[in-house]
């Protein structure tokens, strides 16, 4: 019993130490719905699931006037003919996102409830960017413009076929030149308006949209496996709590995929090869921990999740328990393989006085280390410090808090 009962709070200990928990958040995602929307948008996620302060928002005179005008717009979407209508209804305009921000953060100074979670679940995140001697008001108003201008990003690409930063894996599933495309919109119009019945709460009108645009295009990737702690990951994760990383050089193997370029394969030649090396790696003890990264990219519209073809191959082919295997079954690039390990690293309870090590082949790792530029140009900073390379295919990493930080424009994983 006395057994059972420490489990239990050494449990909940882990969990409180997690990055989420350092928000305090009180809502949790329900569904997978909620994930897509937390990953991409969380600040308006925090609004989301505190329905009084929003109802408190909406009825401020200003701001209640202009839902109203954005309500009157979408609805009046019926009545469209072609598709730059639909799109034009399905967007904020720049006026409206600039009058909105500047009105919802007037209402930080008198509304304790907005005061609190700013400064206590959106700040503390750094999902919006590592805290510059910024105000509540100043970084409030940073994360809402960001979210508000990436939920017209994804109606650009996902429903008006503008081409996302990789368009040959990340494309729209449509033709929006054929005239049953023009339904198809009116069929998301109608399905919103369920959900945002009245101006009340036409505030979540296109972050809404955005939403039902993704799962249309069969883009709610974000949301795949989640919660990776709780299922996916669970038992490494317990694991973490219960290793000494002393004895282990670095505390964990990130393996770079390879992705397949064949329908029907789960893994490719490069995949096998990857995995047999961080196999090696680990049964040599440089790691306790395995971490395979890559989510369902190559070819367009695979239906494999990389990360998840490689941990069967380790497990079944090379014999290493599953309980050293963690997976990120979402990073769709190099950068991001290295952003999502940094989050786990940074969330899971690993040593940050200790590096972890990335491996590849040759040709991968020399990419890794000139990819600070890329990282500059994709993501806005670089979340990961190189160390050392210890081998041709082995290369010495730390993860930065700049990893929490949201890719607005990478909505599958951002």
């Amino acid at each position: 019993m006395l057994k059972s009962i420490k489990k239990i709070l050494l449990l909940a200990l882990g969990i409180c130490c997690m990055h989420i928990s350092k928000s305090q958040e009180k809502n949790a995602p329900n569904g997978p719905q909620d994930w897509v929307i937390k990953k991409n948008y969380y600040v308006t996620y925090l609004l989301l699931k505190d329905s009084s302060t929003v109802r408190q928002l909406a009825a401020s005179k200003p701001i209640a006037r202009l839902l109203e005008k954005r309500f009157e717009r979408f609805k009046n979407s019926a009545n469209c003919r072609d598709l730059t209508c639909y799109l034009d209804a399905f967007k904020w305009q720049g006026a409206e996102i600039e009058q909105l921000v500047n009105q919802f953060a007037e209402q930080i100074a008198q509304n304790k409830n907005l005061e609190k979670l700013v400064q206590s679940s959106l700040m503390p995140s750094m999902t919006y960017g590592l805290l510059q001697n910024e105000t509540a008001i100043s970084y409030f108003k940073k994360a809402l413009t960001q979210d508000l201008k990436a939920m017209n990003y994804v109606v650009d690409v996902y429903a008006g076929g503008k081409k996302p930063n990789y368009p040959k894996i990340d494309s729209i599933s449509f033709d929006i030149t054929r005239a049953a495309y023009r339904s198809l919109m009116d069929d998301v119009r109608q399905d919103v308006l369920k959900d945002i019945p009245t101006s009340q709460t036409a505030f979540f009108m296109t972050m809404m949209t955005a939403v039902r645009l993704l799962e249309i295009n069969e883009r709610w990737d974000a949301a795949q496996l989640e919660p990776l702690i709780g299922l996916e990951n669970k038992k490494a994760y317990d694991a973490v709590k219960n290793t000494d990383f002393a004895s282990y050089p670095y505390s964990l193997l990130l393996t770079l995929g390879a992705g397949p370029e064949v329908y029907g394969q789960p893994i490719s030649p490069g995949g096998m090869l990857r995995a047999r090396m961080a196999a090696r790696s680990y049964f040599e003890k440089l790691a306790p921990f395995i971490v395979l990264s890559g989510g369902k990219v190559h070819p367009y519209k695979t239906s494999y999740i990389e990360a998840i073809a490689m941990k069967k191959y380790l497990m079944e082919v090379m014999g290493v328990p599953e309980t050293a295997i963690l997976i990120d079954p979402h990073a769709r690039h190099t950068t991001t393989n290295l952003r999502n390990t940094a989050r786990i690293l940074l969330d899971y309870g690993f040593p940050k006085d200790k590096f972890a090590i990335v491996n590849s082949s040759k040709a991968h790792i020399d990419a890794v280390e000139k990819m600070a530029d890329r990282c500059i140009r994709e993501l806005g900073y670089v979340p990961y410090a190189l160390g050392k390379r210890i081998s041709d295919v082995i290369i010495e990493f730390k993860a930065k808090e700049e990893a929490y930080t949201i890719d607005p424009d990478e909505p599958l994983d951002p």
